[in-house]
């Protein structure tokens, strides 16, 4: 990108290029405050506010995720802004699993955010309800975050969802819920499943986190 573009950045968003994807619609490529940033037609997916949010809720986890011994996955890879936070930011050295349905958002995390897979980071192109179904690892850190555009999938909420990854969660480990509030409807919704949560976690709630983000953060105590 030109100094010029990255400047001008600062002033208004600066379009790069596109994707279009099944999942989500079409996927733009933009430049903000010097950045280049993923979003949707209605939302930022990674890189701006929604960094932001994840930071917020890892800032917040007491269970260890950063020794080379512990594991997380990734529900919802977007262009990989939790990846980088994770390694960068808080300096994990943990296992990372990364499951992502969209095979547009996997391309376009590799080619245009640099997230390429190694020994410490596996990403897996698949549907995150059914691979929760069939995992027989153990992870320390849970990072839900799923979206299709503004849509959370509805299965996110449902009590088998709730048991699969609590059954999949080290005891201690910490899982974050992504998810927001937009009408009364998701504030009931929401409700209902943070007090579903409590059925199986502690659970610690930040609500309009840079707008409308709703961040859930889940402890397994027993």
């Amino acid at each position: 990108m030109s100094i010029l573009k990255k400047y001008f950045s600062y002033l208004n968003v600066i379009p790069e290029r596109t994707y279009q994807s099944t999942y989500n619609g079409v996927l733009e490529i933009n430049w903000l405050n010097g950045k280049k940033i993923l979003d949707t037609k209605n939302t930022n997916y990674s890189y701006g506010n929604l960094g932001k949010v994840l930071q917020k809720g890892l800032k917040s986890i007491t269970s260890d995720f950063r020794s080379e011994e512990t594991s997380i996955l990734i529900l919802g890879l977007g262009g990989g802004d939790v990846v980088k936070q994770l390694r960068n930011n808080f300096k994990s050295h943990a296992t990372i699993t990364a499951v992502e349905i969209d095979p547009v958002i996997i391309e376009v995390a590799l080619k245009e955010f640099d997230i390429i897979p190694n020994s410490k980071l596996e990403i897996v192109n698949n549907d995150a309800n059914v691979f929760l179904k069939y995992s027989k690892e153990r992870y320390n850190l849970i990072i839900v975050d799923l979206f299709n555009d503004v849509t959370i999938p509805d299965f996110v909420f449902q009590t088998e969802f709730i048991k699969s990854v609590y059954n999949v969660l080290h005891l201690s480990g910490s899982i974050i819920f992504n998810t927001f509030i937009l009408s009364d409807v998701h504030k009931v919704r929401n409700k209902k499943f943070v007090e579903n949560l409590k059925r199986y976690f502690s659970v610690e709630e930040f609500a309009n986190l840079y707008g409308h983000n709703h961040l859930i953060i889940t402890k397994k105590v027993k």
